[in-house]
């Protein structure tokens, strides 16, 4: 219905519009929020980005909310942007760098360059070529390569999860447990959560974005996988049949007034709302930096989980390039050779539950876990994580068999170290008892070992 031709008076138009917009709202519901293709009304351009093969239907989105902010912000549509673009490129090129440079005084760098790339693949894709995208990027500001912002802790996520209702607790659970990216739970389904039992504990793979070109596998912990359960099992409480195709985060429901038509998967902008709602309540959300409207936080609202999840899957000593593919990141060369097995995976996760636990009291955690860890914190100072990994179980060697182990190689004392500060490569998992010694954390190398330094004033006896 074109309600554009509906009366000659414009408030009797507008009067016509609200009352046929509130009963569309009312009667056919809200658009369904997984709908990437676009509709037959869509502009020309807009549909060429979304029927792109090449991206990610996420990263399609993203670029066309920037490209709509744009349009809106000088003031034209999509196609007229593309048509002008075509005919007047050095027009078009001062209008951007115009736009570029006011937001830039508002907006961090990672922002403003956000808007360049999102509209070159647009114009791109629809075949503007003669744009000179080196002579606009003189003009956007360099995006910072490593942020201010840090992981959360432990204890801070637990303030959080302190507060939260069960649907954000799970969601701060699956998020810090899986390393996924918040806009992955628009996709989330039951099927897509598989239990794992390895060495007694039973918790759960991740199938994330399956079905697209990005879909990758990762896990969450047995405490996740327990109160997932429990949300799905509360969902069924109060009259929802929960499938296998059931999305696994749904707009909250009661028993009362429970409408089966009206779940739906939450949009990433409303749980990202309620987390940062949620920081704001426990008193965490300070403010390190300000640019204009932008505040640069100490840690992002759902980043900073993601964030928590790389930190600890170091410090428990996972396998650096199993740590990108859980994440769902690229390997380069090594995503075509590198195959490892499901157990594979399993393992290497598993060496990070313990580290990964969030809401479980050490009264909850097994005897032999405790006491596998005990021995394991002993043992690091005199062998390597690999010559460790190799006794087995821990906790089955007797007290004997340990005090064996621990006389057999004495822990090593510093080095004489004279004028400059030595330095030395070493496993992550040495770093602990060289700090005890005195040496200190310089850097990570990107194949998992730490650079160590002995301060200059440091000698060894």
């Amino acid at each position: 219905m074109d309600l554009s031709i509906v009366g000659s008076n414009p408030t009797q138009g507008l009067l016509i519009r609200v009352l046929f917009e509130g009963f569309i709202k009312q009667n056919v519901g809200p658009r369904p929020r997984l709908n990437p293709r676009p509709s037959t009304q869509s502009p020309k351009s807009v549909a060429r980005l979304m029927a792109s093969a090449k991206l990610a239907e996420m990263t399609k989105r993203n670029y066309l909310m920037r490209v709509n902010q744009y349009v809106r912000a000088i003031g034209t549509t999509p196609d007229d942007l593309v048509r002008e673009a075509r005919a007047h490129p050095r027009k078009f090129e001062e209008e951007l760098i115009g736009f570029v440079q006011k937001a830039s005084k508002e907006s961090s760098p990672s922002t403003t360059a956000a808007f360049r790339d999102s509209l070159k693949r647009f114009l791109e894709i629809n075949r503007v070529e003669k744009i000179n995208w080196g002579y606009v990027n003189e003009f956007v500001p360099n995006a910072k390569k490593v942020g201010q912002d840090r992981a959360p802790t432990l204890e801070e996520i637990r303030r959080i999860i302190d507060v939260a209702d069960l649907r954000t607790k799970c969601l701060i659970l699956y998020l810090c447990s899986s390393g996924a990216r918040i806009g992955s739970v628009e996709w989330l389904r039951w099927r897509d959560i598989e239990e794992v039992e390895h060495n007694g504990q039973k918790f759960a793979r991740v199938t994330i974005y399956r079905g697209d070109p990005e879909e990758y596998v990762s896990f969450v912990t047995p405490e996740c996988y327990r109160l997932l359960l429990e949300y799905r099992e509360r969902r069924g409480n109060i009259g929802e049949k929960v499938t296998p195709q059931s999305y696994v985060f749904a707009t909250q429901g009661n028993a009362r007034d429970f409408d089966p038509s009206r779940i739906r998967v939450p949009s990433v902008k409303t749980l990202k709302n309620q987390l940062g709602e949620l920081l704001q309540q426990t008193g965490m959300r300070s403010v390190i930096s300000e640019r204009g409207e932008y505040r640069n936080y100490e840690f992002k609202q759902a980043h900073g989980l993601r964030k928590f999840f790389r930190t600890r899957m170091e410090i428990s000593s996972v396998k650096p390039i199993f740590t990108e593919m859980l994440m769902g990141r690229s390997t380069g060369v090594k995503d075509s050779y590198m195959k490892p097995t499901k157990n594979d995976f399993v393992g290497e996760y598993a060496k990070a539950i313990d580290n990964l636990t969030i809401l479980t009291s050490v009264k909850e955690v097994a005897p032999q876990t405790i006491l596998t860890t005990i021995r394991k914190e002993m043992l690091l100072p005199r062998y390597g994580t690999e010559e460790i990994a190799q006794l087995g179980d821990l906790s089955k060697l007797s007290n004997e068999q340990m005090v064996e182990l621990l006389n057999k190689r004495a822990q090593p004392p510093a080095p004489k170290v004279a004028g400059t500060g030595g330095q030395r490569v070493v496993p992550a998992g040495e770093v602990r008892g060289m700090i005890e010694q005195g040496w200190e954390y310089l850097t990570r190398l990107p194949d998992g070992y730490v650079v160590m330094k002995l301060p200059k004033q440091a000698t060894g006896p």
